[in-house]
């Protein structure tokens, strides 16, 4: 069987189209076609990477043979055969990798939060208005202390979450048979998804709740303290949607390293999506400079930046998580 005639069959086993593949190869669907066809070689690093998406070795796809799908159990050379990663290996992989993506999403939480210890501070220094300048001092000082300190404990989380991940480094060169390490994980990312697709929704529904600071600085017109106490509930309910949000992504994106699976927009909508953008950030700004010109400061142009960043945000995770092959 030609080289071509085993792309086909693979691809299609795998139930890819020719753009999807072409995607996940970043080449054009026109150039697939010519290696179907046989038209063309892939290079030697398309090679691998065929190798690599379809759990088959190099060897096998250079080689003449029957099909891979049909060989790959007992039929298929011992010397041909992928490595199948030890369970033990994969288990310790997957309960590393949860500890590392939590730490890492509580480090970055940590330093949004950050800021809400001087806010808080200050607003409570501004509440004591019988207070020495000492005392009002004092507090300040905490609050700049607080913040150091949760900064420090942010950045020494962060390191110590990619230092727990270093003996796992080989997997992301390490070739192995996809096909098994799905079927293994497959219960796997199922329990996933049941257990932390209801965090991800509660990480948007704070990103949007985070607009009721910028909302409350805006109606406490010069009152500075509510303005501080405000912005230290939005620093706070963004760090909560930050935790969630960044410890769904990572989490998953260990996972995908297992299964070698990485999504990408296929190039019509990929150009759809940059358009749209920048259509979206200029409609922003329009809209941005008619309510600072023209509305009541009640809602001020500040807060209509800040909803258009998250809604931005929102719709851009979503539209890649659902149409990204």
């Amino acid at each position: 069987m030609r080289l071509g005639q085993k792309i086909t069959k693979l691809r299609k086993k795998n139930k890819l189209s020719q753009e999807g593949l072409a995607e996940k190869m970043n080449v054009s669907r026109q150039a697939v076609s010519k290696w179907e066809s046989d038209q063309s070689i892939p290079d030697i690093e398309k090679i691998v990477s065929l190798s690599e998406l379809f759990g088959v070795t190099t060897d096998y796809l250079l080689k003449s043979g029957a099909p891979s799908f049909e060989i790959k159990t007992a039929d298929i050379p011992a010397e041909d055969k992928l490595p199948i990663l030890p369970d033990e290996l994969v288990q310790k992989y997957l309960s590393t990798a949860k500890k590392s993506s939590k730490l890492r999403a509580l480090s970055i939480a940590l330093a949004i939060f950050s800021p809400a210890c001087i806010s808080f501070c200050s607003a409570l220094s501004g509440f004591l208005i019988g207070a020495s300048d000492k005392m009002q001092l004092i507090i300040s000082l905490i609050g700049f202390a607080a913040t150091i300190v949760v900064l420090a404990i942010s950045f020494g989380l962060l390191i110590y979450s990619f230092l727990i991940m270093r003996e796992f480094k080989h997997l992301n060169k390490q070739n192995f048979d996809i096909m098994e390490e799905k079927k293994k994980l497959r219960s796997a990312i199922q329990s996933f998804h049941h257990t932390n697709d209801k965090y991800l929704v509660l990480s948007c529904i704070l990103a949007v709740l985070g607009i009721i600071g910028p909302v409350i600085s805006g109606l406490s017109n010069s009152n500075g303290t509510v303005s501080l106490i405000a912005w230290g509930i939005t620093f706070s309910i963004f760090s909560g949607a930050a935790y969630f949000f960044i410890s769904y992504i990572v989490q998953l994106r260990y996972l995908s390293l297992l299964v070698k699976y990485r999504k990408h927009l296929p190039s019509n909508l990929h150009k759809l999506f940059v358009y749209g953008s920048w259509i979206y950030i200029f409609c922003i700004l329009g809209i941005d400079y008619i309510v600072s010109r023209f509305i009541e400061p009640a809602f001020s142009s500040t807060n209509v930046f800040y909803l258009g960043i998250i809604i931005y945000c929102l719709f851009t995770y979503f539209f890649i998580k659902e149409k990204a092959e």
